[in-house]
């Protein structure tokens, strides 16, 4: 069973900022994860307890960083960027 995908504005600010082709990329993979759930793997650990059951994706040198509903069926993009920034704004806060 199908997904839904309900994006935060701050992925949707930083997809904007991505080139057209790269976002593309990244939609299209979250729609892959959508269309087979079963993919996604176990949430990150060690992270801040705002961020707890974040899940992760690698898209060519960015990292999508998303949570999983699984009760509601649904995906939350959260942020998507290069890796070396979104690893040091995640763990900032510990």
């Amino acid at each position: 069973m199908a997904y839904s995908i309900r994006p935060l504005v701050s992925f949707e600010r930083t997809l904007r900022k991505l080139d057209k082709q790269i976002a593309r990329r990244v939609i299209e993979k979250l729609e892959a994860l959508a269309e087979n759930p079963g993919i996604i793997g176990s949430s990150m650990a060690n992270l801040p307890k705002d961020l707890s059951g974040l899940h992760k994706v690698r898209v060519g040198d960015l990292r999508v960083f998303f949570w999983v509903d699984h009760r509601k069926e649904e995906i939350v993009p959260y942020v998507v960027d290069r890796r070396d920034i979104m690893y040091k704004n995640l763990y900032r806060g510990k």
